[in-house]
This record gives C-alpha cells, sequence and structure tokens, in this order.
C-alpha cells in the first residue's frame, strides 16, 4: 500500500490517502514531552505530500489500530513500537475509546513532562499547540 494524493470532490483541492506506516512514522516523531493533535498530524502528512488535507477517517483508524498494537506490545511486556500516547484530540483530550486507556496514557504524558487537566470528564493536555 502506497500513500496517494488524489483530487478531493467533496471540498476541491487535493486529499492525501495516507498509509498505516505512513501515520505510524508520523507518531513516532513526536518527541517526549510533546503532543500533537490529529488535526495536526494530518497537516504535517498534507504538507509533505504537497496535498490541501489529509483523509481524516483514513488517518483515524490508522491511529487506533496503533494504538491496539501498542497495547499487545505492553501485554507481551515488549518497548512500545510508537508512542501513540502522545497523540491527541483536536480539544486536547485524550481520546476516551482507544484500546490503550485515557488513565495509562495521562500517566506516560505526565511522566514525560506534559501538564495536563480533567476537564469534562477526560484527560486532556494544556498545550497542543507545543509541536
Amino acid at each position: 500500500m502506497e500513500a496517494r494524493v488524489v483530487d478531493d470532490r467533496g471540498r476541491g483541492g487535493r486529499l492525501l490517502l495516507p498509509t498505516p506506516l505512513l501515520v505510524a512514522e508520523a507518531v513516532a516523531s513526536i518527541p517526549a514531552g510533546k503532543v500533537l493533535t490529529i488535526s495536526q498530524l494530518r497537516e504535517q502528512l498534507a504538507r509533505r505530500f504537497r496535498a490541501d488535507s489529509t483523509c481524516p477517517l483514513m488517518t483515524g483508524m490508522f491511529a487506533t489500530i496503533l494504538a491496539g498494537v501498542v497495547v499487545e506490545d505492553l501485554g507481551q511486556h515488549r518497548k512500545p513500537r510508537w508512542p501513540i500516547w502522545r497523540l491527541v484530540r483536536d480539544d486536547g483530550t485524550l481520546h476516551p475509546k482507544w484500546p490503550l486507556g485515557p488513565l495509562y496514557r495521562a500517566t506516560l504524558l505526565r511522566q514525560e513532562g506534559v501538564r495536563l487537566t480533567h476537564r469534562n470528564g477526560h484527560w486532556a493536555a494544556m498545550d497542543t499547540d507545543q509541536s
């Protein structure tokens, strides 16, 4: 599977269709102590491929799959392949339904020095523009 840029008929412009590996590489590049929103990740990928945007559905699905793989890694006492806990929703909250629980991700982020708050029942990074 290779990333492709196609015409976005719905909104116009050029749309990047990412691959799981492309999303994994982007997540792997998030430094410790920083977070990146899903939209920021999509913007980075779009710029890299000279597209106007990146498919939100594919990006979200692949990020969820990566979270599941990280859970398997941890379950088998292996080092996680990607720091998926550094990827947050656009409002800074930690996705409550990902395979890797939000409390666990919040603990990892706090250990890395990310400031968190508890807002509307969800853990949230306070500085999502720190990417």
